[in-house]
């Protein structure tokens, strides 16, 4: 069975890992599972909000058309 990890580099500001290991207790030590948990949360805020973002645009696109339609019809 494959894992399903990647390892990556990554440049970090000391301090605030120097913080973040006194408080990784919460997390069973690991930095890469407190990393995951940022991960997972910017993942899922990110489709939230691409989903409400498309919506948006999809109902600006038919106001549009609809503008585009009643000045056709108004030119014939």
């Amino acid at each position: 069975m494959k894992n399903n990890k990647t390892r990556i580099n990554i440049t970090v500001d000391t301090a605030l890992l120097n913080k973040a290991k006194t408080k990784l207790d919460l997390f069973g030590g690991k930095l890469s599972t407190l990393f995951n948990a940022y991960l997972r949360d910017f993942v899922d805020t990110m489709d939230k909000e691409y989903s409400a973002g498309q919506k948006e645009m999809k109902q600006k696109i038919k106001e549009l058309e609809e503008r585009i339609d009643r000045l056709e019809k108004g030119k014939k």
